[in-house]
């Protein structure tokens, strides 16, 4: 009998400790997707009371802090949350239009500067387009009176060509600091000025009398076209935001003094 009533005791111990086991993982199950956190005020450290002592409230992992605060507020404290909301909300659309509209003056500005270089092969190329601007003076006032003032600033300082030429290279191709964008049309320009002494070299006083003067005018004539069609190609791709890489050779040639592709920092 005592064997029999030993043996009992041990299985309602067993039993006892299976149903304690049985119910704690049953909490545990149920309580994994909730965390239970006091009510807070704004994060501060002062709990809220709701009709007596401070209330522990049940709320999922992934609640808002605003939609936990707002869920155990009175009325008036839930009106200060979207009013709150509303302020921070205005205040971060207003940021990102200050942002977009700064960014769009910085990149105006960019697009704006990239342009300027062409200004030298450009300056360059007009004692080419002579005999166009005797057969059509038209052309003369489109090419010339925009670039007028700097053709001013040349024949005052007939040195400033060859000084922009060093400078623009040694202080805006070399300076990884400019913007690559720049550099890219600034070598490009740059290019253009060195390949303008090849025709430069055939039309002088027509070496000599050995070139005929057909042949003068036309290499003159196509230099002049080329050039205008690349720096007219050159500005319009800079003020639409692409970068003039499309240039056979010249480009590449490009490519391979400031290194990368066709993208632009």
């Amino acid at each position: 009998a005592a064997t029999v009533s030993r043996f009992c005791n041990k299985m309602k111990m067993v039993t006892n400790m299976t149903m304690m086991t049985v119910v704690l993982l049953g909490y545990t199950a149920l309580t994994q997707s909730f965390v239970v956190t006091p009510v807070s005020m704004n994060g501060a450290a002062m709990t809220t009371l709701v009709h007596g002592p401070p209330v522990l409230k049940l709320r999922p992992k992934h609640a808002s802090l605003s939609s936990q605060f707002a869920a155990g507020c009175p009325v008036a404290s839930q009106r200060l949350i979207r009013t709150t909301q509303n302020v921070m909300q205005k205040r971060r659309t207003t940021s990102a239009v200050n942002g977009m509209e700064m960014n769009f003056v910085v990149e105006g500005v960019m697009r704006c500067v990239a342009c300027m270089p062409y200004i030298l092969p450009m300056m360059d190329s007009l004692a080419y387009g002579r005999f166009l601007f005797q057969k059509v003076p038209i052309l003369a006032v489109i090419f010339m009176k925009p670039l007028q003032p700097f053709l001013d600033l040349a024949q005052a300082f007939p040195m400033i060509s060859f000084v922009a030429f060093l400078g623009l290279f040694l202080f805006v191709v070399r300076n990884k600091a400019v913007p690559r964008f720049i550099r890219f049309n600034t070598m490009q320009a740059l290019l253009l000025e060195i390949l303008l002494i090849f025709p430069q070299i055939l039309t002088s006083s027509n070496m000599g009398g050995v070139i005929p003067f057909m042949f003068t005018e036309f290499v003159s004539n196509m230099t002049f076209y080329a050039i205008a069609t690349i720096v007219g190609y050159s500005c319009f791709s800079n003020l639409i935001g692409e970068l003039p890489c499309k240039i056979p050779v010249i480009s590449t040639a490009v490519f391979q003094q400031i290194g990368g592709g066709a993208g632009y920092e």
